[in-house]
């Protein structure tokens, strides 16, 4: 006999791949079952049509199939449209009247309601062989479901009803996605979630629903999922928060429409309700493990679309401070510094030793940051007050002068004036100018420690600002006339620092091309009629290798 020949694992996939295509109904057969289910009542049909889509799911896996997809795309929409009949003529409330047969019938309808809707959360968490727009159309008849059962299954109530069961699950689907990717800015591509945030949850009742009871799963999730997979539920749930302006119709709106709003909830039209919710989420979701390209993108928005909307911002002082005290990376530490200095002026926070912190931070990667300007508008904002010690404010300008020797022209040209402002604020640190201590020729020693993390400590005060004038003979012409300011009484008012802020290589090359000369600049050439001149004489020559004449 004939040894049986092995089947291998790729010939299986195919054959169960066929065999998944067979089994599929055609078009015109998930009509007619579905005819009789609207029509005769025949409800086993849905039996059928739901266990459709795990053969239709096996399929597109594995290939682009547009037929089976517009198969499952009409299959989708008659299975909504029998439900649609059942929820409307009141088919799937339970109710006392009901006797023992009729309930039978109504759990087991609501049971097969629930397992279609369940097919629909599975299939837009699948990653598909390819973008399959019939995930979008699920997840508009997912919301369309929605919709029915918030006018339909709970009509006899006093109150309007909302789903939140229904809701939590399809943005919990949605969160769990496999479809997408975590983007350099921390945000998701993925096209569904796009496409539900760009559309649907501009309604007020999506937003406030959206945060509504989902801190208990996000809290689950932390002790349940992988650092991966709690990355990139904070991709998704980032990207719901960065295009969207929450709760964009507020309680007094709300109540001035009063034909319905008496019927709603008064949580629901409640401003407050809906920060405390929104709090209680993004607490939990900022202990995640998150990257550090994410921890970047929420710090960049956090003070301007995050702070409004929460309950009690100063619940993130924690977040921030630990943000604050990143070593490393300079860049977390500069972006913290917006929503910090919010709640410190806002709710009177302390944060010890915050000027050593920012001390600190004055690198020679600072003037080279993209973040930089973000960086001196606060710093300007932080040394403002007249009461800050002399020892304090002269770390700061002696810092900022010697990093500016080794720094690129851009960032010289925000430390200019930046010193200039500081020392017209603060007169007493003029000395440094024009240290008369150290008079004799050759006798200098600075004794600024720039080693020293302590800016009440770093003798900057007894030094003396030798780099300006060493900046006065910078290679850039804008440069040597901008340091030679230093040189001069301190009449001049102080610099509009936003003047200078956004300088980079490509303004000072433009400002040079632009410049007007008062008058013409003097050229002076010879004309050659050759490349070599070659003079009168009998020796001959001598070319590199490879150039005659």
């Amino acid at each position: 006999m004939a040894p049986k020949r092995k089947t291998s694992g790729v010939t299986k996939a195919k054959k169960a791949h066929k065999k998944s295509n067979d089994l599929i109904l055609s078009v015109k057969d998930i009509q007619q079952l579905s005819q009789e289910v609207l029509e005769t009542e025949k409800y086993n049909n849905l039996v059928n049509l739901i266990a459709q889509y795990a053969e239709i799911k096996k399929v597109l896996l594995v290939e682009e199939n547009k037929q089976v997809e517009t198969t499952a795309r009409t299959l989708s929409l008659t299975l909504f449209k029998c439900f649609e009949k059942l929820i409307k003529n009141d088919q799937l409330s339970k109710k006392k009247s009901h006797d023992e047969k009729k309930s039978l019938v109504v759990k087991w309808l609501l049971n097969k309601y629930d397992s279609f809707k369940q097919v629909i959360y599975d299939f837009l968490t699948i990653k598909f062989a390819f973008k399959s727009s019939l995930q979008i159309d699920l997840l508009e008849i997912c919301l369309n479901m929605i919709k029915l059962e918030s006018q339909h299954m709970k009509a006899a109530a006093k109150d309007l009803f909302f789903p939140t069961l229904t809701y939590r699950k399809l943005i919990e689907s949605l969160l769990c996605s496999a479809n997408g990717d975590i983007l350099s800015d921390g945000s998701n591509d993925d096209f569904i979630l796009l496409e539900f945030t760009d559309r649907f949850i501009a309604n007020w009742d999506l937003q406030f629903y959206f945060v509504h009871n989902l801190q208990d799963t996000l809290a689950e999730w932390k002790t349940t999922k992988t650092k991966q997979e709690l990355r990139m539920v904070f991709s998704k749930f980032h990207t719901v928060m960065k295009n969207q302006i929450l709760f964009s119709e507020d309680s007094e709106k709300l109540e001035a429409q009063q034909t319905w709003v008496s019927k709603l909830p008064s949580t629901v039209y409640k401003a407050s309700q809906f920060k405390t919710n929104f709090q209680k989420c993004f607490n939990i979701i900022l202990s995640y493990p998150l990257l550090e390209s994410q921890y970047k993108s929420i710090l960049l928005i956090l003070h301007k679309r995050i702070i409004p909307y929460m309950a009690q911002p100063q619940s993130l002082m924690d977040f921030l401070t630990d943000c604050y005290d990143v070593t490393g990376d300079a860049i977390i530490p500069i972006l913290a510094l917006n929503s910090l200095y919010d709640l410190m002026k806002r709710f009177n926070l302390e944060y010890p030793d915050f000027y050593t912190k920012l001390y600190s931070l004055l690198t020679p990667d600072l003037l080279y940051t993209r973040y930089r300007s973000r960086f001196f508008r606060l710093c300007d904002l932080f040394l403002t007050s007249t009461h800050l010690s002399s020892n304090l404010v002269a770390s700061f300008i002696k810092r900022l002068a010697r990093l500016a020797l080794a720094a690129s022209a851009s960032g010289v040209v925000i430390v200019i004036p930046f010193v200039y402002n500081l020392m017209k604020r603060h007169p007493s640190c003029m000395i440094m100018v024009h240290n008369t201590s150290f008079s004799k020729p050759g006798s200098y020693e600075d004794p600024f420690d720039i080693n020293e993390s302590n800016p009440l400590k770093t003798n900057a005060i007894g030094s003396s600002l030798w780099e300006l004038e060493t900046l006065m003979s910078h290679y850039h012409p804008n440069i040597a006339t901008l340091a030679k300011i230093f040189g001069e009484p301190f009449r001049k008012h102080s610099y509009n620092l936003e003047d200078f802020l956004d300088w980079s290589y490509g303004t000072l090359l433009e400002s040079e091309k632009n410049r007007r000369y008062k008058t013409m600049a003097a050229l002076e050439f010879e004309e050659f009629d050759s490349l070599f001149d070659q003079k009168e004489s009998s020796e001959t020559p001598v070319y590199a290798s490879g150039w005659t004449l």
